[in-house]
């Protein structure tokens, strides 16, 4: 345990993540910002098919190379063999849809970007900005009280709005990759938001709370992340390769999870939504025992 101070455990913010685009590649950025469903550029948009259901890397894993960036209101999209998309960011006709078993709904960001991700992808999908005015709330089993309120809503999120990781942790799990004959991956196969120094590996399981200094954003850990095929699609090539989840399922399968194998764990924010957290913080911890 890094118990640099009497009060807990101490972290540095190693590495800060935003992912515009539900299961396409994440922006590094120095700084984060938040609104009350979580950081302010992060899964404001999604693909969805014919049937308004949404897709991700688990079906199609090359969406791993389809790079977003942040351009006024709206995304310039890059991807392998097309022109840069520009995408507006405004508009659009409402469409109903849902992430797993949330009902949420989205702005169809037009016939251009349609077609070019259809193209691109393959077979035909949409894509659609997230309707604010619907926001999703985090699972009440998990946040409790929190639920339904700011800092415990999202966007497409898979079902909260930050996932917290310790570079310790990854470390912890390349060492058993490479004991398995396989190779070491890139922190990027999990889509963390905050990655940490400073933790032993695994110790994020065991915190209740990250607080920035000076009033700034408290984040509360909430639920270990289970993990999905999505871990085993190299961000590089956009291919499979197999591996990761065996690995994890031999010394980190969750028994109230129904036994899935879990990295890493989802937060909320417990206050300071106003605030900031910067690459270089210090955030002190709490833990729950």
């Amino acid at each position: 345990m890094s118990d640099d101070a009497p009060d807990g455990p101490r972290a540095r913010i190693a590495a800060l993540y935003v992912y515009p685009i539900k299961s396409c590649a994440g922006i590094s950025v120095d700084t984060m910002r938040f609104d009350a469903l979580g950081p302010l550029d992060d899964r404001r948009w999604m693909l969805v098919d014919e049937r308004d259901e949404f897709v991700t890397q688990r079906e199609l894993p090359t969406l791993a190379l389809v790079r977003p960036a942040r351009v006024d209101d709206g995304l310039q999209v890059l991807a392998p063999g097309l022109p840069a998309l520009q995408v507006a960011g405004r508009g659009g006709d409402r469409r109903a849809t849902h992430v797993w078993d949330d009902r949420c709904a989205g702005f169809d960001e037009g016939a251009e970007a349609a077609a070019w991700f259809s193209e691109y992808l393959g077979r035909p999908v949409r894509l659609l900005r997230f309707d604010a005015t619907a926001p999703r709330a985090a699972n009440r089993n998990w946040v409790g009280e929190a639920a339904g309120r700011p800092g415990a809503l999202t966007r497409f999120s898979d079902g909260y709005p930050l996932l917290v990781l310790s570079r310790a942790s990854l470390d912890a799990l390349n060492a058993r990759l490479v004991a398995h004959g396989l190779p070491e991956v890139p922190i990027q196969r999990f889509r963390p938001n905050v990655v940490l120094d400073g933790l032993d590996a695994f110790e994020e399981d065991t915190l209740d709370t990250l607080a920035a200094a000076d009033g700034g954003p408290v984040l509360r850990i909430v639920k270990p992340c289970t993990r999905c095929t999505i871990t085993e699609v190299d961000p590089g090539t956009g291919r499979h390769a197999s591996g990761v989840l065996q690995v994890l399922a031999t010394f980190r399968a969750d028994a109230r999870l129904g036994g899935a194998p879990t990295f890493g764990q989802n937060a909320v924010l417990a206050s300071g939504i106003d605030g900031r957290l910067r690459v270089g913080d210090a955030l002190a911890g709490t833990h729950r025992w």
